[in-house]
């Protein structure tokens, strides 16, 4: 597994107990799951991204629409 994927599933993890602990708190545990997991994923993919930066590495999140020569 590569860092990247490894840092978004560790965002996703952290956002799910998060949001479990406040839905429990909160009395709605289904609602929380789903606003944790949101901010969990996105916070993930914002650390990934960063860490990649900051590694130098270069690959893009998206294609650039160029085609790679054959």
């Amino acid at each position: 597994m590569d860092k990247r994927a490894q840092t978004i599933g560790v965002g996703l993890v952290a956002g799910i107990v998060v949001g479990t602990v406040v839905g429990a708190i909160a009395g709605n545990v289904g609602l929380w799951i789903g606003i944790g997991v949101s901010f969990g994923l996105v916070i993930g993919a914002a650390l990934a991204s960063r860490t990649g930066e900051a590694n130098g590495d270069s690959q893009p999140d998206s294609p650039s629409g160029e085609t790679p020569e054959a």
